[in-house]
């Protein structure tokens, strides 16, 4: 007999979740507008993206090693606590003299926070789940972090439209307090390790296990894992720095389309999730290689509609249907290579594991969106060109990657780990 889906733990992690991230999504929403508002600055808005994302990248491992040796549920009661905390001070503090540089401080927090928060959640989901239910798990947790980033948005949109950015960060603030709530009546699995006197001989070990396990035992992982990276260079970058400059700065529409326009591609992801349920046994590992090629070819119409100078809405309406195709691929593709990894990766090595592979996919990702805001100024009268070429580039790497995922398709097993 089947275990359902939907049991007490996972739903409570998942109510917590998309709460959380509700006030995640809609206080990113109204910093990253406000910056490039004033600012008017592809590069500018780049360079602090660039920047608070670095600590997530640096510190993911340890919080990966921290969520394998600490309760996990703790973990998150605690970093929600400490996140309302936080955004609720910085709401106090903030003015328009120290705008820009508070909100690089307070971007940089929220990332250091994400290094520990998010090993902690993704690698729950195998502890409350039967191996039969997880990519179905996995596609809702996703689902949840999509709609969080649908209704976000849109309302972040609404709101900055009418009021500003302040009652944005009061609500961003209330949501994280009400989330630690919430989590504090969540059991997730736990056995604490074999306790050792010193803890660098601790992290050193648990360093060396997992990178001993992503490189000799499932080399195969490592070799995606790089590919992410490289994609994620060019990827992320259009998508995360290019469409708000394109809708706000060159297209100068309100903040309510940027906002309808971050809610829509949201709400590709969530379909994405809805379609890698439906299709959890019958998309093969081996394929996943075309949802990046279908990925990157869906920003040649974007390139498109700038060198042929079509209307400014017009050009909204297909830029934000393409990225809207391209989240779409992204999810499906995110999903399933989680899922793959997380079934050949033993308990006591997933919270490391996962981490692992989130910094190294991700650590190209800061220098992509600092060029990448570079290149929007500098292109800003010949955005078709770099999009075009970016579009050619993401595709190539998709269909370079082929032979890894034959390889990483075949029957791998980790029972010596186990």
């Amino acid at each position: 007999m089947s275990q359902r889906l939907f049991n007490r733990n996972f739903t409570m992690v998942l109510i917590g979740q998309l709460i959380s991230l509700f006030g995640n999504s809609i206080l990113r929403f109204a910093l990253s507008l406000y910056v490039l508002d004033i600012t008017g600055s592809a590069t500018i808005f780049g360079s602090i993206t660039a920047i608070a994302i670095i600590p997530t990248i640096v510190l993911s491992p340890f919080g990966g090693l921290i969520s394998d040796r600490v309760n996990r549920r703790n973990i998150m009661v605690v970093l929600d606590f400490t996140t309302s905390a936080l955004v609720l001070g910085f709401g106090i503090f903030l003015t328009e003299k120290n705008a820009i540089s508070l909100i690089a401080i307070m971007l940089i927090l929220l990332s250091i926070i994400q290094a520990c928060y998010t090993p902690s959640v993704n690698s729950s989901v195998p502890l409350l789940e039967t191996e039969e239910n997880l990519i179905k798990a996995n596609a809702v947790v996703n689902q949840a972090t999509m709609l969080a980033n649908l209704i976000g948005p849109v309302l972040g949109g609404v709101l900055y439209g009418f009021f500003g950015a302040m009652p944005i960060v009061w609500v961003s603030g209330i949501c994280f307090f009400a989330s630690a709530i919430l989590e504090i009546f969540i059991h997730i699995p736990f056995e604490p390790p074999a306790k050792k006197s010193n803890i660098l001989y601790i992290i050193k070990n648990d360093f060396k296990d997992s990178i001993r396990y992503i490189l000799k035992e499932q080399p195969s992982i490592y070799k995606i894992t790089v590919i992410m990276a490289v994609y994620n260079f060019f990827i992320v970058s259009i998508v995360t720095i290019g469409m708000p400059y394109m809708i706000r700065t060159i297209l100068k529409l309100s903040s309510e389309l940027y906002g309808t326009a971050e809610g829509l591609m949201a709400g590709a992801g969530i379909a994405g999730g809805v379609i890698s349920g439906l299709i959890a046994n019958k998309l093969k590992t081996s394929k996943l290689y075309l949802l990046l090629v279908f990925s990157g070819m869906s920003i040649i119409p974007i390139g498109c509609v700038f060198l042929f100078g079509f209307s400014p809405m017009i050009c909204y309406i297909i830029i934000t249907a393409c990225i809207m195709v391209l989240q779409l691929f992204i999810t499906l593709f995110s999903i399933f290579v989680l899922s793959a990894t997380q079934r050949k990766t033993p308990n006591h090595l997933l919270g490391k594991v996962t981490a692992y592979i989130m910094t190294m996919t991700m650590c190209a990702q800061p220098l992509g969106q600092a060029i990448y805001g570079i290149l929007f100024d500098y292109f800003s009268n010949s955005l078709y060109l770099l999009l075009i070429i970016t579009a050619i580039i993401a595709a190539l790497i998709g269909v370079i990657s082929k032979k890894v995922f034959l390889e990483f398709d075949n029957p791998g097993t980790s029972e010596n780990w186990r």
